[in-house]
C-alpha cells in the first residue's frame, strides 16, 4: 500500500508528493520537520517481495550493509546525500538528497543527435563519479539516462543505485548463500551487457551502459534499436558518419561484447577521451549546461576558466596551447626533417627573389576606378598593397583597408551599406566610423557609447545604423546625418548584437544577460522580451521576419516566434558555444559559428542538422551568407578568413592577412566585396571573383 500525502515516516519526514514506483520500490518527496527550513527530501521506501523470516533478517542485515555503503559513496559531489536508514513494519526506508533537475531522458528524445564533443564532455563527467564507484568497490548496474539527473545548475548526477535492489530480491538465501553477494541481472536492456544479464556483473558492465549513452546521444537511437554483427557487436557507427574516428573506436571499446576486451578502468576511458578532445583545439566551456535558467553569478563561478567575460572574442594562442604545440613537435622529431626543412627553406628563399624581381607591383583592379586606392591624408585610411595583376582571378585580391585611431583599435563589427558604398566600423574605444568606400574618406565618427562597440547593421533601406555595445545599451543612428535617434535601455548585461527585421521595423537585441529584446525600431519602445539559459552571444531573423534563430554560450540554438516571443523549436539543447548564427537569404539554410572550430549547417525548414564545416584551427567568431547563398564567408581566432562555396562543394579559400582574430565578415549587396574586421584594428575589403 502506497504511502499517502501528509503521512509521516520515520518520526519526522512528512510525505508531500508521490515521484514513482517500480518493483523495487517507490519514491516521494518529503519535508523535514524537525529542521527549522523544512528541506526537501527523498525517501525511497523498499518492500521485501518475500515475507518470511529468513528473507526479512538478510534483507535487514543487506539493508545494513548497503546502507553504509550508500552513506559511502554520497560524500561524492556527483551523487546523492544519504542522510538517514531506518525501518518501519518490516518496509526499509532511505532518506537521502533531493536534486532539483531532470533526469538525462529529457535530452535524449528520439533522432535527437547530440555534437561529439558536448557527447564527450558528458562521458567525462559521468566517467569521473564512475570512477569514485568503483574505487569503492561497487557496481552501478543500472546506469541509464533516467539514473542521470541534471541539476538546474548543469551538474550531473547519479542515482538508484542496484545494490539497493538486493534488498528487495534477496535471492542468495535461496542458495543458503546469504555473504555470495546478487547473482541475478539487475539493469535495463540496451544498456546492461550480456554478463550482467546473466547475473556476472563487472566493473566493465558499468563502462558498457555510459559508452550506449554515448552512442544513444550521437545517433539519436535507443539502444534497442540498434543492430548487431554476427558478432553480437553493435552497429552504430553508419548512423553518426560524422563523428570523428578516434571518439568513435573509443565509444566502440567501451561497449564491445566481450567484457574482457573493453577498458580496465573508467579511468582508462577517462584518459583516453582527454586525449582525443585535446587533439582539437576545442575551446574550455562547459558544453554541459542545461537549458534553464541560472543566476549570472552561478554561471560565472562555474566558468571561472573560461575566457576574460570582458572580451567578447579572442585569439587563439595561449601560453598552455604553446607548451602543447612544442611538446607535439618533439614528440614527432625525425633527423631526416633536418634535410627536409633545408630543401624547403631554399624554395622559400628563390620563390622570394622571383616574386621581388620578377613582378611589377601595379594596382590589381585598373579597370574599377570608384575602387582603386587613392592618396589621402594621414589621418585618412591607408590603402592597403594590393596583389599583382597576374594573380588568379578565382582567387578574392585585397583592394583596400581601413583602420580607427591608427589602427589603435579593436575592430568588432563591420557592416556595409545596402547600396554598397558607405562602409562602417565599430571599435573597443566606443566609436563608429563611416567610411565612403568610392574615395576612401572618412564621413562619419558616431559618438555616444560608453563602452566597447560589438556590433553593427545598417538598416534595410540604408537610412539608418543599429548598434550594441558593453554599455548594456543598443543605438539608433541617422546615417546621412550622424545624429543619434534613439538610444535603447534595458538590458542588465553587454548588448553583443543588434540587428534590425527585414522590414525594418523591429530591432532585435541579445545579451549576456540571457535575454533577447525586441524593440519598436521607430520609437525606440520595448516591444518583448525572451529569456534564455546562458548569453545570447547572436540572433537571426528568417527573411519573412516572422521567426528569429538564436545561439548562445551554453550551445543552445533556439528558434522563436517573433509575434508571440514563445520558442517553437530547440535545435540543440547543450553543447559548444555559438558564436554567430545566421539565416541564408532564402531561408533554406543556419549556419552557426562554433567555438569548437567549426561551422554548423541546419535546414531551414525542418532544423535538422545537415553539413560540418572544418578546417579553421581556431574559434569561429564570424559567418556571413552571400546575397544569393552561393558563399558563405568565416572569420575565427586563427587570423584567417574563409570563402566556402556552397553550391559547388569546393574547396574553400584561405584568406590570411589579418595579424589577429577575425571578429566580423559582411558580403556586400552586390556580391563584388567582403568586409572583413579584425582584433588588429584594420577593415579589409577584398574584390570576390565572379
Amino acid at each position: 500500500m502506497s504511502l499517502t500525502v501528509g503521512q509521516i515516516v520515520g518520526g519526522h519526514y512528512e510525505v508531500t508528493a508521490r515521484l514513482g514506483g517500480g518493483g523495487f520500490g517507490e519514491t516521494y518527496l518529503s519535508q523535514d520537520l524537525h529542521l527549522p527550513d523544512r528541506p526537501i527530501r527523498v525517501i525511497k521506501r523498499l518492500s521485501p517481495h518475500i515475507q518470511e523470516a529468513s528473507v526479512l533478517q538478510l534483507s535487514r542485515r543487506l539493508f545494513e550493509t548497503e546502507a553504509q555503503v550508500l552513506y559511502r559513496l554520497g560524500t561524492h559531489p556527483q551523487i546523492p546525500q544519504l542522510f538517514a536508514h531506518f525501518e518501519e513494519l518490516s518496509e526499509f526506508y532511505l532518506v537521502q538528497e533531493y536534486i532539483d533537475g531532470k533526469d538525462l531522458s529529457y535530452e535524449l528524445p528520439r533522432g535527437k543527435i547530440w555534437e561529439q564533443f558536448t557527447v564527450a564532455d558528458l562521458l567525462q563527467s559521468l566517467l569521473t563519479v564512475l570512477s569514485f564507484v568503483h574505487q569503492n568497490n561497487v557496481i552501478h548496474r543500472d546506469i541509464k539516462p533516467e539514473n542521470i539527473i541534471r541539476r538546474r545548475d548543469g551538474q550531473l548526477f547519479l542515482i538508484d543505485f542496484g545494490v539497493v535492489k538486493q534488498i528487495v530480491t534477496p535471492t542468495a538465501v535461496l542458495a543458503a548463500q546469504a555473504d555470495t553477494g546478487y547473482t541475478v541481472g539487475i539493469g535495463t536492456p540496451g544498456y546492461m551487457p550480456s554478463e550482467q544479464a546473466h547475473g556476472e556483473p563487472k566493473f566493465a558492465s558499468d563502462i558498457y551502459a555510459i559508452g550506449m549513452i554515448g552512442i544513444q546521444a550521437l545517433t539519436g537511437i535507443s539502444p534497442n534499436h540498434l543492430a548487431k554483427d554476427d558478432n553480437l557487436e553493435i552497429l552504430w557507427r553508419a548512423s553518426a558518419p560524422k563523428v570523428y574516428p578516434e571518439f568513435a573506436d573509443i565509444l566502440s571499446k567501451m561497449v564491445r561484447f566481450d567484457f574482457r576486451q573493453r577498458y580496465p578502468s573508467a579511468e582508462h576511458v577517462y584518459r583516453e577521451i582527454a586525449e582525443f578532445v585535446n587533439r582539437y583545439p576545442v575551446s574550455k566551456v562547459n558544453h554541459s549546461l542545461p537549458t534553464v535558467l541560472m543566476s549570472a553569478e552561478n554561471y560565472q563561478r562555474q566558468n571561472s576558466y573560461s575566457r576574460d567575460p570582458e572580451e567578447p572574442i579572442r585569439d587563439r594562442q595561449a601560453q598552455t596551447s604553446q607548451a602543447q604545440d612544442k611538446e607535439r613537435i618533439w614528440r614527432h622529431f625525425q633527423p631526416w626533417h633536418i634535410g627536409l626543412g633545408i630543401v624547403t627553406l631554399g624554395a622559400i628563399v628563390i620563390t622570394a627573389l622571383i616574386l621581388t624581381f620578377g613582378y611589377s607591383h601595379k594596382p590589381s583592379n585598373p579597370n574599377n576606378p570608384d575602387l582603386s586606392p587613392e592618396s589621402s591624408e594621414p589621418s585618412e585610411p591607408s590603402p592597403a598593397p594590393t596583389l599583382s595583376s597576374n594573380a588568379s582571378s578565382s582567387l578574392p585580391i585585397l583592394i583596400k583597408e581601413f583602420s580607427i585611431n591608427g589602427s589603435k583599435d579593436a575592430i568588432y563589427g563591420v557592416s556595409i551599406s545596402p547600396d554598397s558604398r558607405i562602409l562602417a566600423g565599430a571599435s573597443s574605444e566606443r566609436i563608429i566610423e563611416l567610411w565612403d568606400l568610392q574615395t576612401s574618406k572618412k564621413l562619419q565618427t558616431l559618438k555616444g557609447h560608453t563602452g566597447r562597440v560589438y556590433d553593427i547593421q545598417y538598416s534595410p533601406d540604408g537610412k539608418r545604423l543599429v548598434s550594441a555595445s558593453d554599455d548594456r545599451t543598443v543605438i539608433i543612428w541617422d546615417v546621412a546625418t550622424g545624429k543619434l535617434l534613439n538610444k535603447l535601455k534595458g538590458h542588465q548585461e553587454r548588448v553583443y548584437t543588434a540587428i534590425f527585421s527585414p522590414d525594418g521595423k523591429t530591432i532585435a537585441s541579445s545579451s549576456g544577460d540571457r535575454t533577447i529584446r525586441f524593440w519598436n525600431a521607430e520609437t525606440g519602445k520595448l516591444i518583448n522580451v525572451l529569456s534564455e539559459t546562458s548569453w545570447v552571444y547572436d540572433v537571426s531573423f528568417t527573411p519573412d521576419g516572422k521567426f528569429l534563430i538564436s545561439g548562445s554560450k551554453d550551445g543552445a540554438i533556439r528558434l522563436w516566434n517573433v509575434e508571440t516571443g514563445k520558442a517553437i523549436k530547440t535545435l540543440v539543447e547543450t553543447g559548444s558555444s555559438v558564436r554567430s548564427i545566421v539565416y541564408s537569404n532564402d531561408g533554406k539554410t543556419i549556419a552557426s559559428a562554433m567555438e569548437d572550430n567549426t561551422i554548423r549547417l541546419w535546414d531551414g525548414k525542418t532544423g535538422q542538422f545537415k553539413d560540418l564545416l572544418t578546417g579553421h584551427t581556431g574559434e569561429v567568431h564570424t559567418i556571413a551568407f552571400s546575397s544569393d547563398d552561393r558563399l558563405l564567408a568565416s572569420g575565427s581566432a586563427d587570423k584567417t578568413v574563409r570563402i566556402w562555396y556552397l553550391k559547388e562543394k569546393r574547396a574553400p579559400q584561405v584568406l590570411s592577412q589579418h595579424e589577429r582574430g577575425v571578429s566580423s565578415v559582411e558580403f556586400s549587396e552586390d556580391r563584388k566585396l567582403l568586409i572583413s574586421g579584425s582584433l588588429d584594428g584594420k577593415v579589409k575589403i577584398w574584390k570576390i571573383a565572379n
